[in-house]
């Protein structure tokens, strides 16, 4: 039998007031009945308010609700949620990490948090609105500062009045939706978010004492040892430098609304951390049809600059609570050649004096059925360009209102007291030499509208992709070879990246004439000496050396019509690793890997500026806060998986100079040979004192074992030895069938087969691609851990199998 309870007996529940009818003034209990069943009937009011009570502390407690179940109300509202141990402050973060994960509009993120109340009480300390969740994430007004610009002189109205200010022009100020306006956020702001991160002061003041006599990053460069030396601007320690990025991406593929976002990173963050995500400042976007008018656009980020490098900014050093101050400059911008010309305001690549960086003219040559502009190889090098010069040049070219030496007009850069256009405008290797020479290149090859030319080799391009389809890069390498048909001309840079310095020369040999395969050697090895971490004076001499055969040769093999700018500037590009370090230190792959990150956020044609950075502000925020919460929490294990990648090594086991991941009972047949071996390192019984591992992680990289699943389709068991073994001379890497561990010493062991090298795949070229020779079909060579290197890249072709290192540990997909 069933019968009702009246409300007020519910009011047991709840804690003691003074005023009785205080119960439903806050609470908000709704006068309606309450369904319970028969038995609870012979149970003491008072008695079962305490058991209640504890069942609502209880969540384990709490039985299964069915239909007929009272309604559940909260206790008074505390930082706890209700029956849970998540605080508001963590609801907050877990939804907002959430929402960005999976890149949610704002409709959809008001739907999760409707869908959230559904799960609550009445009467619950949850967000409801998107709007105030943003605001906790400190994304409020004042974070950014919109830019209007009159639609009819390209103008910034001012702040004082609605019609422009420009003589003549009758341009009004409309509302943002006309959106003729860009987008910027206070640099100190997310600059003082960044240091203020628990460990990146201190991990900045470590970096920037490391000295190095070869060049290894921006930091060994000689312009930053200037700025090092006394009197420069660096020495004062608290003072760091930033690199700039600015590049135009499509928004929609049905339109021509294009986004241009600015970039800038500290310099002094150690590389590893550096081309994060969290370490990444977003100054502005901006959105619209075709190009933005460059001065106007980073006019406000130049006043930012000169006020960084002239009065900085503070911030409190999380490990010492003291208030540094900081000031900051520019000292490298770098993007492609079409946003260059509209930056630096000169003419574009295509036109008379295009170069930046000398006076070489160009000349104009028959192409096909009509003509273009080629920059053609001297020995005697064009007279270099000075900014006493191209300012010059500027002043004339505004007065006068015409090109001056490939200069058009003043760009307000040159407000920047201390930059320099010859020496902090750089060249971009991922436009220019990837997506520029090198996808030239495979045209040539491939094509057929060149099928008539010696170096071409288009029939044979079936027997390249079968090779193509051999290859198991690195785990590294995000994205596996495609082959050359139909797809070549779609190649992501990293693609074009890997070709170059990998498989372009074991694909290529026996079947481009031999004479074309020399000469694009070396432009292969000359960037794979620029992308190394430590270069020697001497490998800047080998490289400059041949750079400038690659480009005289280009001329002479493929015809004057291809010595594009691209082609030019590769005579350029060392000059700029003396200054600025590797290729990767300053190269826009980080860059726009985020922007295709950002795009992502982006959802319908509307305020796409604020839904870019509330993401990126959200994210830097939810990283940040997710360190302080207790490591048994569950919603920090939940946040790390929203913020953190998929290469992150997960649950590892310290072992003797390496981390284990994944221990198992020993699963793996051991043969006599290998015991003996064993016994030399360890006195052991192996069947008892044994497990099993399936990879390893040492020297910032995963290792892996034959026995993983994961390397079907990548190969990352190959691994170079770091020194010689006893009684193995002659072994370079081991093939790695399996790893064991020792369980006392934890001393870890590869099982594999030795690998030889026999020499470069070109005679006296191109010494990191080697030919390799592996030791028969048994794998019953023991290689201590210690022994252990880093991966080598393996490039199996019919012809043959090939091995290289990665040039440096930075540079990823």
């Amino acid at each position: 039998m069933e019968f009702q309870i009246p409300v007020d007996i519910i009011h047991g529940l709840l804690p003691d007031s003074d005023d009785e009818n205080d119960h439903e003034n806050v609470y908000m209990i709704q006068d309606m009945d309450i369904v319970v069943s028969s038995s609870d009937t012979d149970t003491d009011t008072e008695s079962s308010s305490d058991e209640d009570e504890q069942a609502c502390a209880d969540t384990e407690n709490i039985p299964e609700k069915t239909e007929s179940d009272p309604s559940l109300y909260v206790i008074p509202p505390t930082e706890s949620m209700y029956q849970s141990e998540i605080s508001r402050s963590e609801h907050l973060l877990a939804t907002s990490a959430f929402a960005t994960r999976h890149n949610l509009s704002d409709t959809a993120l008001s739907d999760l948090l409707q869908l959230l109340q559904l799960h609550l009480p009445g009467n619950n300390i949850g967000e409801t609105s998107g709007r105030k969740l943003k605001e906790s994430c400190g994304f409020n007004k004042s974070y950014l500062k919109y830019h209007m610009y009159c639609d009819k002189c390209k103008k910034l109205f001012d702040t004082e009045t609605d019609n422009c200010i420009t003589p003549g022009c009758d341009g009004i100020r409309k509302d943002v939706q006309c959106k003729n306006y860009f987008v910027t956020s206070k640099i100190c702001f997310q600059l003082q978010e960044i240091l203020e991160r628990e460990g990146v002061w201190r991990s900045i003041e470590e970096f920037r004492n490391h000295e190095s006599e070869h060049i290894c990053d921006i930091t060994s460069g000689n312009e930053y040892r200037k700025l090092k030396a006394q009197g420069g601007f660096l020495h004062m320690s608290s003072n760091l430098t930033l690199s700039l990025f600015i590049d135009g991406i499509p928004l929609f593929k049905s339109s021509s609304t294009s986004l241009w976002p600015v970039y800038l990173l500290i310099n002094e963050i150690p590389p590893k951390e550096r081309y994060t995500r969290k370490n990444m400042v977003l100054w502005g976007v901006w959105q619209g049809v075709g190009k933005p008018k460059m001065n106007m656009f980073l006019k406000p980020l130049v006043i930012d600059l000169v006020s960084l490098y002239q009065q900085g900014f503070t911030f409190t050093c999380p490990e010492t609570m003291l208030v540094v101050t900081v000031k900051a400059m520019l000292i490298i911008a770098t993007m492609d050649l079409q946003a260059r010309a509209y930056v630096v305001a000169m003419t574009q690549h295509n036109g008379l004096n295009g170069c930046l960086y000398c006076m070489e003219p160009g000349q104009v040559v028959a192409s096909g059925k009509g003509h273009c502009r080629a920059y053609l190889y001297r020995d005697q090098p064009a007279e270099q360009r000075t900014d006493e010069t191209l300012r010059e040049n500027a002043d004339s070219a505004r007065n006068t209102r015409e090109r001056v030496n490939g200069v058009i007009g003043l760009s307000v850069l040159w407000y920047l007291p201390y930059f320099s256009f010859t020496n902090n405008v750089v060249i971009d290797y991922m436009h220019g030499t990837l997506l520029g020479v090198s996808r030239k290149m495979l045209e040539l090859w491939f094509d057929k509208t060149h099928s008539s030319e010696p170096f071409n080799i288009s029939q044979r391009m079936g027997e390249v992709d079968k090779d193509l389809k051999r290859i198991k890069p690195l785990y590294v390498i995000h994205r596996l070879p495609r082959v050359l048909t139909n797809t070549y001309t779609n190649w992501k840079a990293s693609e074009i990246r890997n070709w170059l310095l990998f498989y372009s020369l074991p694909c290529l040999k026996e079947r481009l004439p031999d004479i074309y395969l020399t000469h694009f050697s070396c432009l292969v090895e000359a960037v794979y000496i620029l992308l190394q971490e430590g270069i020697s004076p001497q490998d800047l001499q080998r490289a400059k050396l041949l750079l400038q055969a690659f480009v005289r040769n280009m001329q002479i093999l493929y015809g004057e019509r291809f010595m594009s700018l691209n082609v030019h500037n590769l005579t350029h590009m060392v000059r700029f690793v003396e200054l600025w370090g590797p290729l990767w230190a300053w190269s826009c792959f980080c860059f726009e890997s985020f922007n295709g990150e950002i795009k992502k956020s982006i959802h319908g044609t509307g305020n796409v500026c604020n839904q870019i950075f509330w993401t990126l502000q959200a994210q830097k925020r939810i990283e940040s806060a997710t360190r302080h919460l207790p490591d048994e929490s569950k919603t920090k294990v939940f946040m790390q998986n929203m913020t953190e990648s998929s290469e992150r090594f997960g649950s590892n086991a310290d072992a003797y100079q390496c981390k284990v991941v994944k221990v198992t009972p020993l699963s793996v047949t051991v043969s006599n040979t290998v015991k003996m071996q064993l016994k030399e390192y360890v006195d052991s019984d192996v069947e008892d004192d044994f497990v099993s591992v399936s990879k390893i992680a040492r020297n910032g990289f995963m290792m892996y074992s034959m026995q993983c699943s994961k390397v079907k389709k990548k190969n990352s068991y190959t691994i170079c030895l770091s020194k010689r073994m006893p009684n193995f001379d002659q072994v370079n890497a081991v093939e790695v069938k399996s790893f064991i561990m020792e369980k006392r010493t934890r001393k870890v062991f590869a099982l594999g087969r030795g690998v030889e090298n026999s020499g470069s795949i070109l005679q006296r070229r191109v010494p990191h691609l080697q030919k390799l020779i592996f030791q028969g079909n048994m794998y019953d060579m023991v290689v201590p851990v210690e022994h252990l290197g880093e991966p080598l890249m393996v490039i199996d072709t019919v012809g043959g199998v090939y091995g290289a290192l990665l040039p440096n540990k930075i540079e990823r997909d």
